[in-house]
Order: C-alpha cells, then sequence, then structure tokens
C-alpha cells in the first residue's frame, strides 16, 4: 500500500479488496431468477478456457470443483453444480449468502477463510479450481496450478473487480456450460433493466458506496462492482468518485475529504459493527448531509458488495423501498 504524504487519497492494495468492493426481502421474480442447468454434454470436454494468467485446459467435466474467488461459489450453484470446498472471504457459516442457500440445500461443501490453506485445497482432491472474483496473483495460480487446472481472473479485469457478466461467463465456460451461462446472464440483466425501466426517478441520480470500518470510510470508485451495478440501474457517481483512475476500485477517504461523497443517495456498509457503531467510531459519516436527510442507508448484508447473479435480485428487491423513497 503507498500512502501519498502530500494527499488525503490513499489508494486501498488488494489485502483491503478482498473484505469489500464497493459495490451489497423478498426472492427475485421468477422468470429473472437462475435456474438450475443441465449437466453438460460429453461432447463438450475439453475445453480450453482464457484468463489473466494464460490458457487453463479442462479436460473433462469437473465432479469436483473448489471455488476461491469471492462470488464463483454463486455461480456454480447457479449453473447446477456444487463444491466440494468453498473459501468464504466474509466468512459464511456455509460458504454462501443467504441469496444462495436454496441452491447449496443440504450440501455441506467445506469452507475456508479469506487466507487459503493450500494443503486443505490439495486435500479436497479438486478437478477444478476457481479463482475467478480474485486478485489473479502470479505466485497463486502457479501454485493452485500444480494441485488442479486452475481459472484465474478474467483478461483484462481489475482485480478484485471483474464485471459480474464477465466472471459468470468464465465459470460457465469452464465448466462447459457455456449457454446456460450466458443465459444466467441474460435473465439477470433483464431484471436489471426492468427495475431501471420501472423507476426512470433513478437515472441521473447520484449515488455513493461507503464501506466502514472502525474510524475508517472506504469509497467505491466509477469501476468498483456494486456502483457499476447501481450504474445499470441509472445512478452516478459523484465527481470526486467519477474522476479516480480506473483501478482505484476502492479508497480510503480522509474526514476533511467525505464532504465530497455527498450524493443524492448513500449506500453503507458497516464492517464487524452495527450503523450505530460505526457512526461512533466514525463521526464524520453522521455529517454528511445524505446520512442528516433520511438518503443514506445502511445495507444490512453483503449481497450488493460483490454483486453475483444470485445476489444481484435478492439485494435490488431489498433496497428498492429506500431507493424508491430517496428519489421520489
Amino acid at each position: 500500500m503507498q500512502r501519498s504524504l502530500t494527499s488525503p487519497l490513499i489508494r486501498i492494495g488488494a489485502v483491503l479488496v478482498t473484505l469489500a468492493l464497493a459495490g451489497c426481502s423478498s426472492a427475485a421474480p421468477a422468470e429473472s431468477g437462475p435456474a438450475a442447468a443441465p449437466a453438460p454434454e460429453s461432447g463438450a470436454f475439453p475445453v480450453s478456457v482464457e484468463h489473466s494468467l494464460g490458457t487453463t485446459t479442462v479436460e473433462r467435466a469437473p465432479e469436483r470443483i473448489v471455488t476461491l474467488g469471492m462470488t464463483d461459489a454463486d455461480v456454480v450453484l447457479a449453473l447446477g453444480e456444487v463444491p466440494v470446498g468453498i473459501a468464504s472471504p466474509y466468512n459464511f457459516p456455509r460458504g454462501v449468502g443467504v441469496w444462495a442457500e436454496d441452491e447449496l440445500g443440504a450440501a455441506t461443501p467445506a469452507v475456508m477463510g479469506r487466507e487459503i490453506n493450500y494443503e486443505a485445497v490439495a486435500a479436497l482432491q479438486p478437478d477444478l479450481i476457481l479463482d475467478v472474483v480474485s486478485g489473479g496473483e502470479q505466485e497463486r495460480y502457479d501454485t493452485l496450478s500444480r494441485i488442479a487446472p486452475t481459472v484465474a481472473l478474467p483478461a483484462g479485469a481489475l482485480p478484485y473487480a471483474p464485471a459480474w457478466q464477465e466472471s459468470t461467463e468464465l465459470i460457465a465456460e469452464a465448466l462447459g456450460k457455456e449457454a446456460e451461462g450466458a443465459e444466467l446472464v441474460a435473465r439477470t440483466e433483464r431484471y436489471v433493466t426492468d427495475v431501471a425501466a420501472a423507476h426512470p426517478g433513478f437515472a441521473g441520480r447520484t449515488l455513493t458506496y461507503i464501506d466502514a470500518y472502525g474510524a475508517e470510510a472506504y469509497a467505491g470508485g466509477r469501476d468498483a462492482t456494486a456502483v457499476q451495478l447501481m450504474g445499470e440501474l441509472g445512478f452516478e457517481p459523484v465527481p470526486y468518485l467519477r474522476d479516480l483512475q480506473s483501478e482505484e476500485t476502492q479508497i480510503l477517504v480522509s474526514n476533511e475529504l467525505l464532504g465530497q461523497l455527498d450524493a443524492d443517495v448513500v449506500l453503507l456498509y458497516a464492517f464487524g459493527e452495527t450503523p450505530e457503531q460505526a457512526l461512533q467510531q466514525n463521526a464524520g459519516l453522521g455529517t454528511l448531509p445524505a446520512v442528516r436527510d433520511g438518503r443514506a442507508y445502511w445495507l444490512p448484508d453483503l449481497s450488493l458488495s460483490a454483486p453475483s447473479v444470485l445476489s444481484i435480485p435478492y439485494g435490488v428487491d431489498t433496497l428498492l423501498p429506500f431507493l424508491e423513497g430517496a428519489t421520489s
């Protein structure tokens, strides 16, 4: 992490981004909700998958899949497969959020934490490792590839911030379910498009996403996944965040610059704390006009922090009543 001695803006490295990417009720409507996909045709394999660190060949339909990227398990489940192991950087007890519980069913995959234990991964005897929504580190990829064929960050994607469409399509390709992955993306995009069309008042309104860690506030840049998703609904980042470099998907903002984050709508998530505790830790957040005026919303879960085809309908449905009131 590099800190500027002349600027209060601090670029955040990959370790912090693993905890949260800016960018998180009822279930999604049946038409828009992802459905379990059929097993791949035997003729689909072998498949060669291109990603940021090269090309990985999957010789046969995988039966023991380990997911290490933040939302990789969601996509695998949406495609009708169940991982034998899931790394959960958010410490979900079963490896996935509540939005994926139905797809997980009664399965009991091994659940790992944020720090990858390579021996534990090898003990699961995987025949495919998915490390897609990840930092794309070469050393990590090389180590995992010695255990099993590994698919890394999509080519050209920012670390920990590939578009949810890209990660879905890449994982589907590795599973021999390219057509089913395309349909998942299309269904989810239709859901988002329908929500935006039903709420023209969202268009052009400004929105800021903030993660609160104790006394520190991290704002999502214009290319953060949650900010991108809100953009699909019509919202725009405030100028201060819009003008950041694209690689600054999440930045630490000093107290004297917090006012630059104020927007028509502010979304916040408090890590390890209640909203009340977060405001006690960082009194500056309470001075934002959006917080004072009821245009700020403390997200109850992480469904929109790293969007997936399963979490998007769940998270947006939960958020809609607030967005409607804040923009009316």
